[in-house]
């Protein structure tokens, strides 16, 4: 039996910051109260709710990560890392890896053969899994942990680039001082720790939406506050004031179901009644809340949130009044910036995991991850950019992949072209004739 205290603390110290940025992502934030009389005084109210702010903060930069292509430099890496990425059907799980790199700020995926050959990329969230850096080189993984609940006990796997050592024990709960029981080992021949770092900022990240917390808070309040109001004032109520010259006993309990006319409980309106007021001096009616002394700070709240996250106002508010054009650039800069930030990390994390996968299938290559535009254009603008791409000598097929095309795709187009320019399909160009002379012998395109 052996204590890991380092281990654990790497995965549970964390724990509570993570399920806090899941909750806000989620909108499972309860409402937050300036003195505990307040707490005490709404505890059994029942009022629950929240406008979820925080979900589009993330949402604005997950929806721009989008992968077009992972390229090897040769064919059989191209092969490999084709099928792979089916086979762990990447065109799906890597946006949600992304999303959980932001909603968390950190998050982890594991590469390892399985018993057929083929190698699985598994996501692993932070609340079970951490990598441990060298103090003095902090670019450098000294192992892996995972930590995760069984139906008997508690299993931690610590990954170094040696070899992989299993452990159990018995409680639900483990601290630092818990004593684990070695129950298998096996060997990593590949020589590198198999764990590899999602993460919004090093050496850890932070929550794409953590600026966004207080903001949420004080919107929830508000929120709940104004169904509370209007529970209690949403419509107008009546009052009546006595005459001073009755001594007022005969309304004290201002019953409706008193049958007495001069019990002022008994005011009713409608078409057709007729109201008789006895002993009743004046009456009148208290109007009904103003919504807007709720909505107006939300509002607000809500710029200030935009501000303090990077998020385009027009991610909050869906009015119809989008920005276009150089506007919408400027509006959009630094969502852009943020993502392009968001582009080179998990970039390179994505190029960590790939180059990994080669080494298992016995290839040391490097690779190149291509992303989707980010920019915000119409159909005409961008295929004006691309144009200009072309012009200053960047090749279709990249373009094409900065587009979003599919590899395949691009070699059918590429093949199709050329094909199209040999029997002069194309405008600007013809059919080569053949010219003899009886000096030479010569090609000659005509144009």
């Amino acid at each position: 039996m052996t204590i890991f205290r380092e281990e654990v603390l790497s995965v549970i110290d964390r724990r509570a910051f993570y399920e806090t940025a899941e909750d806000y992502y989620e909108g499972d934030v309860p409402e937050v109260f300036a003195s505990r009389p307040l707490r005490r005084a709404f505890h059994d109210s029942g009022a629950v709710g929240t406008l979820n702010f925080c979900r589009p903060v993330v949402d604005a930069v997950s929806n721009r990560l989008s992968i077009n292509a992972v390229i090897g430099v040769s064919d059989a890496a191209n092969k490999v890392i084709g099928d792979t990425w089916a086979f762990n059907q990447l065109g799906l799980d890597a946006g949600e890896i992304h999303r959980r790199a932001l909603v968390y700020g950190d998050c982890y995926v594991m590469v390892w053969p399985d018993d057929e050959g083929n190698v699985e990329i598994s996501y692993n969230t932070p609340l079970t899994t951490s990598i441990v850096y060298d103090p003095e080189h902090p670019k450098r993984k000294l192992y892996a942990v995972k930590i995760w609940e069984t139906s008997d006990g508690t299993r931690m796997n610590i990954y170094t680039k040696d070899e992989i050592n299993k452990y159990f024990v018995k409680n639900k709960s483990v601290t630092e001082g818990s004593n684990w029981n070695l129950i298998d080992t096996v060997d990593n021949p590949f020589g590198e720790v198999p764990v590899f770092h999602f993460r919004t900022m090093r050496p850890f990240g932070r929550p794409e939406h953590l600026d966004a917390y207080d903001a949420q808070d004080y919107i929830n309040k508000q929120f709940v506050t104004s169904m509370l109001v209007t529970e209690y004032q949403g419509a107008p109520q009546r009052w009546a004031i006595t005459r001073t010259d009755t001594d007022g006993s005969d309304i004290d309990d201002f019953e409706e179901g008193d049958t007495n006319r001069e019990n002022a409980g008994a005011l009713r309106n409608g078409p057709g009644i007729i109201q008789v007021f006895d002993n009743i001096e004046k009456v009148g009616e208290f109007k009904a809340a103003d919504p807007s002394v709720f909505w107006e700070p939300i509002k607000d709240t809500v710029r200030s949130m935009a501000s303090t996250t990077n998020t385009p106002l027009h991610y909050f508010e869906k009015t119809g009044n989008v920005p276009s054009g150089e506007a919408l650039r400027v509006a959009e800069a630094p969502l852009i910036k943020k993502v392009s930030d968001r582009q080179d990390s998990f970039g390179q994390t994505w190029r960590e995991v790939f180059m990994f996968v080669l080494k298992i299938n016995d290839i040391e290559e490097d690779v190149q991850v291509q992303w989707a535009a980010v920019e915000s254009l119409d159909y005409l603008e961008r295929l004006d950019a691309d144009l200009k791409k072309r012009n200053v000598g960047i090749s279709l097929a990249q373009v094409m992949r900065e587009a979003g095309y599919d590899e395949q795709v691009i070699e059918r187009v590429i093949e199709e072209a050329q094909l199209e320019r040999q029997n002069g399909d194309v405008a600007g160009y013809e059919r080569q004739v053949r010219v003899e002379t009886n000096n030479d012998e010569r090609n000659v395109e005509e144009q």
